[in-house]
């Protein structure tokens, strides 16, 4: 934008598309940028407008823009869309959100919503949020956290649980003080608890302060941990358990086995090295990003609260797909979220664990490892899917999965309906041109 580029994937503007079937055999796509107040101030300045941004620019902001950048707060909403009792959202990992509509795709208002009894002034920074809310068990309101940080020195920070009736309601489920702030992406949810994976990955308040840059403000602690907390929903008691130490950006679902039993299954890392592996500098590099570790595993783990222990497991690998464990951006059939279920889908990066950019769509069985299933095409590159359960299915699978695809050898994009069961396409709607790179979205019914 003008003078100025990003240096991270997570910078760049947030932009909405989506294809629409009206039902007659025939599909329609509208793509328009997120009219956010940072991108409308950056075109009127032609320069990216000082607002906070995850990574650096170049050429970096000057001390004066990097404190007013820090005041305007994170505005760009790039990360995810959701349907929250009717109103269509986009949000990051940020509190405030943007209403949007998700038919036209026109950018209504932005908010902040308050929650009734919640303290987020000073000593307080509540600007931290979740990409990913949840769709709360038996409701239509989706679960969501608030992250408060305090600035005083060596001060405890605060969780709090919220409950999202709309785009501006939200109630307080419970609060809870914590010593470090971990980053957090996503959740999961039971039918009577919220499971929040506390990595060590921290948040450094002072640190944010002082350089306005999350990318220099947080730091994995390798030695230390990671702190689980449930939250029982009726109550808002919270219980901690600590686990091993690792990293996870995506949470895949969670259930409960008896009352004092849960699982919860994530697409897990040893360390954080995750986040710096999209930098621009990395990704138009193929020698570099192919050296870069890209490797997520699948990893479930049995939460035992009577005994105040989690224990971990792999899935099993099926020999003839070994890749399909590594999966990442997983989608399940959201009939089973927060209960027993068989198939999470994704997209693996790496499938030959060589070069980054041999992707595949997958279907991973977690029930049993000889289900699991790929589709791939040389040279064609599959993003985050959504799965579509039928109106009258009657197995988990039953639907249709809808993938966004870049066709290399073309250097346009599709949207191809693969069946869930074989994984095999049933047809496919091209656009004349390249869509970007993505990070999520889904299905939305009857926005006609």
């Amino acid at each position: 934008m003008g003078k100025r580029s990003f240096l991270n994937l997570f910078d760049g503007y947030g932009k909405l598309y989506s294809w629409q079937f009206p039902g007659n055999g025939s599909a329609f796509f509208t793509t328009k940028f997120v009219q956010s107040l940072s991108y409308n101030e950056s075109r009127k300045l032609n320069d990216i407008a000082p607002y906070q941004t995850f990574d650096d620019l170049v050429p970096p902001m000057n001390f004066m823009e990097k404190e007013l950048a820090l005041h305007n707060g994170l505005d760009n909403m790039n990360i995810n869309v959701y349907n929250f009792s009717g109103d269509c959202v986009i949000l990051s990992d940020t509190w405030k959100l943007y209403v949007v509509d998700c038919f036209t795709l026109d950018t209504i208002r932005p908010t902040t919503p308050n929650i009734p009894g919640v303290q987020t002034g000073f000593p307080y920074i509540s600007i931290m949020s979740v990409a990913h809310p949840v769709r709360e068990y038996g409701t239509n309101y989706h679960l969501t956290i608030l992250q408060s940080l305090n600035i005083l020195p060596d001060m405890p920070h605060k969780f709090t649980l919220v409950r999202s009736k709309s785009a501006d309601i939200r109630e307080k489920i419970a609060e809870w003080e914590v010593k470090k702030m971990p980053y957090l992406h996503s959740f999961s949810t039971t039918e009577h608890y919220a499971i929040i994976f506390g990595c060590p990955f921290y948040i450094d308040i002072l640190k944010m302060l002082r350089y306005s840059l999350p990318k220099d403000s947080i730091e994995f602690h390798k030695d230390e941990p990671t702190v689980t907390y449930v939250i029982d929903l009726k109550t808002g008691k919270v219980t901690t358990i600590e686990n091993e130490n690792i990293f996870t950006m995506h949470h895949v679902n969670a259930f409960e086995e008896d009352e004092n039993t849960l699982f919860l299954d994530v697409a897990s890392y040893p360390d954080a090295s995750l986040v710096t592996f999209f930098e621009m500098d990395n990704l138009m590099n193929a020698t570099k990003r192919n050296e870069l570790t890209f490797k997520p595993s699948l990893r479930r783990y049995r939460i035992d609260l009577k005994a105040n222990k989690m224990t971990p497991t792999s899935f099993d690998i099926n020999p003839k797909l070994p890749f399909v464990n590594m999966l990442e951006v997983p989608t399940i059939n959201e009939n089973y979220r927060s209960k027993q279920y068989c198939y999470i889908y994704g997209v693996v990066f790496k499938s030959d664990n060589k070069l980054w950019g041999n992707f595949s769509f997958v279907k991973k069985d977690v029930c049993n490892s000889s289900g699991d299933l790929s589709w791939s095409i040389p040279g064609h590159y599959p993003m985050e899917g959504w799965f579509v359960p039928h109106p009258n299915g009657s197995t988990e699978d039953d639907g249709v999965l809808m993938v966004p695809v870049l066709d290399g050898n073309l250097g346009k994009s599709y949207l191809i309906m693969l069946d869930p069961k074989t994984m095999k396409p049933i047809t496919k709607s091209y656009v004349p041109f390249t869509v970007p790179f993505h990070f999520h979205g889904r299905f939305f019914e009857n926005v006609f």
